[in-house]
């Protein structure tokens, strides 16, 4: 195993925040980062990366670890191949010789596994660089203009032909020459078996696109046949693309090529721009929209969604313009919608795809994306929707899920009146028939039920909303965490008395005692004090930097906060006072009425009162926040 000191120094050296925001969109939230935790389905952050500490935290599903830890999830790496792959990245010499004598059968299967794949991505790179045997995929390369380093960005390769290399079987004779074990090659789809038992490869005559993880290790191969192998010697069409079938390294369905290259993209561009073929993706990258990826081989499906949703809120459609690229566009957007996303498309013309399209004109198309509702219901119209009432009728049926899937009213309401508009209707016609849930209740017409909130009590029970909390307060704690070093003052004013939500207390007193010792705690720490069901509505509330940067004078700020926090107190007596009163009149309790008359007295003199304290001049705080 590792040595201790080279194990601390990879962890040392691990940039987590860089390491991270490779797999998902960071997004800074005070002295940390947070994100939709890539270990289970959420539509709201509760995943934290703490770049001083070097460490990560979900408070939704309660996965924690390190750099290390990070990696061996994602990638289902063992510890070892983990720590190799980490050194490499962050330029850690590890010792020669290294076994990891913790691993199972399983995970040794994987890192063979790895390692056949890794030594076929190498032989096609190779081909395609240098090799006479891959002149044609050279050839090809510059045909669709792929520079040399974005070849080298996606690794690029080439599959010879028979025609080229003089056998059917030369990437076997390489892996068996690096003594990679045949059998795992075959079951990782690398090679295929003849009816009469003969093992050769599975791709020939092929631009190779590996499928890269993001930690740009190979799982997998999608193969593009060059155009003088389209047919064979009897005239039948190869398919266009190849791809590996699915094995214990590769799942189609958990995949998008490109994404190893386009993740960080995405969050910088606010978007990720989705097209059909791997060879649209380069050459999108090559144009310059680096958020660019594609689903393999296969529809979008529910968990490619979820992926970008890790890294962005919208989504763009840059399908071909033909009835394929349309029909794919159709299926994805209620997929796209279910996931929370925005749906955007960009309408191609017949017959054009986005390397055949003019630069000038998709480059306006991409500029401002329609609607993907619009865009749906405008087929329809094409198709035939005003003919008649009854293909209205279908139309608006059509549409009710989907509008059903839209998570926000606002735009929900707006897409229904632009689908009125689109298909002469009163708008009423549609949005009193759709409900956020659809036509048919929580569950009408969806493909698969929403996963439960965190926040329900049981699997079975809806989830209840929490309370609003106590905006005073949150003020209050707000200018506490931004500005720790009014701890003394705060405490002197007694703090915990204003601060009485049982969701804020623990962090208001928290915040208060360990910053008079000189600490001061993250906000992860700071969460862990409450119910876990209660975190993300006051991560929302109180840590996002409110008074982080404010001009005023903090110690006002906070002689304020405290003014509206007692005034709100106040306030609520009087109203519990108002409710006892009257219900001691009904009962003609005269001596309990004159009593609480009494009480409701003092407490509008005292509220009188403070609000005469809060016009005293800041030179004049009142006592237990003086300078």
């Amino acid at each position: 195993m590792i040595p201790d000191e080279k194990l601390q120094e990879l962890r040392d050296r691990i940039d987590i925040v860089d390491l991270i925001g490779r797999y998902v969109g960071l997004k800074r939230a005070g002295k940390n980062f947070t994100a939709c935790c890539p270990f289970h389905q959420e539509r709201t952050p509760s995943f934290f990366v703490n770049p001083e500490r070097r460490s990560y935290k979900c408070f939704g599903c309660g996965v924690w670890g390190d750099g290390l830890d990070f990696v061996m999830r994602m990638d289902g790496l063992g510890f070892l191949e983990a720590a190799r792959h980490l050194a490499g990245v962050f330029g850690v010499t590890l010792p020669e010789g290294l076994v990891d004598r913790k691993s199972n059968e399983q995970q040794l299967e994987l890192e063979k596994a790895r390692e056949i794949t890794q030594v076929a991505a190498d032989f096609y790179r190779e081909m395609l660089e240098s090799r006479p045997e891959g002149k044609l995929g050279r050839l090809y390369q510059q045909q669709r203009a792929i520079s040399p380093e974005l070849a080298a960005t996606f690794m690029l390769g080439y599959a010879p032909a028979p025609a080229e290399s003089g056998s059917w079987d030369r990437l076997k004779l390489h892996l068996q020459s690096k003594g990679c074990d045949l059998a795992l090659a075959e079951k990782l789809g690398l090679l295929v078996r003849s009816d009469k038992g003969s093992v050769y490869d599975r791709f020939r005559g092929r631009l190779m696109f590996p499928v890269l993880q993001s930690n740009r290790k190979p799982i997998a191969f999608s193969g593009r046949i060059l155009p003088e192998y389209a047919k064979d010697a009897d005239g039948r069409e190869a398919p266009k693309y190849l791809n590996s079938p699915e094995s214990l390294l590769y799942t189609k369905s958990k995949t998008l090529f490109g994404l190893h290259v386009a993740g960080q993209a995405m969050s910088r561009a606010r978007r990720a721009i989705l097209v059909e073929g791997n060879v649209d993706v380069v050459s999108m990258h090559q144009r310059g929209y680096v958020e660019t990826v594609a689903p393999l081989g296969t529809a979008l499906t529910a968990q490619q969604a979820a992926i970008l949703k890790r890294f962005t809120d919208t989504v763009v459609l840059c399908f071909d313009g033909d009835n394929a690229g349309r029909k794919a566009i159709r299926a994805a957007i209620p997929i796209l919608l279910e996931e929370g996303l925005d749906a955007r498309v960009v309408a191609l013309d017949p017959g054009a795809d986005p390397d055949s399209t003019d630069p000038k004109r998709l480059a306006a198309l991409l500029e401002e994306p329609g609607s993907a509702l619009e865009w749906l219901v405008k087929q329809w119209v094409a198709q035939g929707a005003l003919d008649s009432i009854d293909a209205q009728e279908r139309a608006i049926a059509a549409l009710q899920p989907l509008l059903g899937k839209v998570k926000s009213d606002a735009a929900r309401e707006r897409y229904a009146e632009r689908a009125a508009k689109l298909l002469r209707l009163p708008v009423g016609r549609i949005s009193s028939r759709q409900s956020p849930h659809g036509p048919q209740g929580p569950q009408g017409n969806r493909a698969a039920p929403s996963p439960p909130s965190r926040h329900a009590a049981s699997p079975s029970a809806p989830a209840r909303p929490l309370p609003e909390l106590p905006r005073h307060q949150v003020a209050l704690l707000a200018l506490l965490v931004d500005n720790p070093h009014l701890a003394e003052k705060a405490e002197q004013a007694g703090v915990q008395h204003y601060v009485t939500d049982r969701r804020l207390s623990p962090i208001a007193e928290m915040v208060v005692r360990q910053a008079l010792v000189g600490e001061n705690p993250t906000e992860g720490e700071l969460l862990e004090l409450i119910p876990p069901e209660t975190r993300r509505q006051v991560h929302d509330a109180v840590f996002v930097g409110t008074f982080r940067d404010t001009q005023d004078d903090p110690v006002m700020l906070l002689k304020d906060c405290i003014l509206d926090c007692r005034r709100e107190q106040l306030k609520a007596e009087s109203r519990r006072l108002d409710v006892q009163l009257r219900e001691a009149k009904e009962r003609g309790d005269l001596d309990r009425a004159r009593e609480l008359s009494l009480k409701k007295i003092e407490h509008n003199r005292q509220l009188a009162n403070l609000d005469e304290h809060a016009l005293i001049p800041p030179s004049q705080p009142p006592s237990g926040l003086r300078a």
